[in-house]
């Protein structure tokens, strides 16, 4: 069995160097049309998605669908990570064209996860709310408050297993396997860094999807961020192969 790729330790200054720099990143001239244009599907569909829960009377179920959005947003991951190593669209789709079998696997692993989730979030909706009428503020916060929890480890298992398998994988440095177990031993070698990037995720990902025309901006950073993370964890010199820069037809 190949071992998977050991992680460096990072601080909390170098998370606070890699959310700047992204920032930078995102508003070069090169990438912030294309960055942009990608981000605004999601942020299209989540103006479809969160106008049609309201018009349905399905407001409580605004914020779990929300935070689903945590779940399957590793699987839209590559696209800017490409878009990033590649400094256009059209070299982006080349790369993803070629995407490797195990991220399409991690992929399907998020969406079926986010599917589960949804499942269960109407499910406990349908018993502590349903379509009764006259129901009190205290019923709609213990649903949202249990929602809640179990979205959190929801989350925070997929942050673990793909915050940087996806790179790696997308890279090709690493299998399937070795990539989510290195993945999980980052997170683990820094806790107290891996728990507040984990945090910023989470809140950006969950008030950029309640107020979706945040997504525009949200999604390129946040990648562009992760993934100068992601080098700083895992260097091109660290035992493992090169990160590709740039792709040619």
């Amino acid at each position: 069995m190949v071992a998977s790729p050991v992680p460096r330790s990072v601080s909390f200054s170098r998370l606070k160097w890699v959310l700047a720099a992204g920032w930078r990143e995102l508003w070069r001239g090169s990438l912030s049309a294309p960055a942009l244009a990608l981000a605004a599907v999601p942020a299209v569909l989540g103006t479809l998605i969160l106008a049609g829960l309201l018009k349905a009377g399905l407001a409580p179920m605004v914020l779990p669908m929300a935070g689903g959005f945590l779940l399957v947003g590793p699987a839209a991951w590559p696209l800017f990570l490409a878009l990033r190593r590649c400094g256009s669209l059209h070299g982006a789709t080349w790369v993803l064209r070629g995407m490797p079998r195990g991220l399409w696997a991690l992929a399907g692993v998020c969406l079926l996860l986010f599917l589960i989730w949804m499942s269960d979030a109407a499910t406990v909706y349908s018993f502590m709310i349903g379509g009764e009428t006259g129901i009190g503020g205290a019923r709609v916060a213990w649903f949202l408050l249990l929602t809640s929890v179990m979205g959190v480890v929801l989350a925070l298992i997929v942050f673990c297993i793909a915050v940087f398998s996806v790179p790696l994988l997308l890279d090709r440095r690493a299998g399937l396997v070795q990539a989510v177990m290195a993945s999980v031993k980052a997170v683990f070698a820094s806790p107290g860094t891996m728990l507040l990037w984990a945090g910023v995720l989470g809140v950006t990902g969950i008030v950029s999807a309640l107020c979706p025309l945040l997504l525009l901006p949200a999604l390129p950073w946040l990648a562009f961020a992760g993934d100068l993370l992601y080098l700083e964890i895992f260097p091109p010199d660290h035992g493992l192969p090169d990160v590709p820069t740039t792709h040619q037809d």
